[in-house]
């Protein structure tokens, strides 16, 4: 009596039905994703430096900056259209 108060008999943990299915659907995703990953196939690319980014006419940078002539002109008229309001 006393050895079974210090070690008491094991319990026995049923798993469910559904939880079972869910671990073993969640297994088969498991398996195909992986599968399908190995076909997934990443590409490093890379773009060559152009030293003359920012003076580029569409640049967004260059927008930023107000550089050129298109850009400088930009602001200057959202400059003074601002002021007006």
């Amino acid at each position: 009596m006393l050895l079974r108060a210090i070690f008491p008999q094991r319990y026995l943990v049923e798993v469910s039905k559904l939880r079972q299915q869910l671990d073993e659907a969640h297994l088969a995703w498991a398996t195909e994703w992986r599968r399908q990953q190995l076909d997934f196939k990443i590409e490093n690319i890379r773009f060559i430096h152009d030293p003359g980014w920012n003076k580029r006419l569409f640049s967004l940078q260059a927008a930023h900056d107000g550089r050129g002539l298109f850009w400088g002109t930009v602001h200057v008229v959202a400059g003074w259209g601002a002021m007006s309001i």
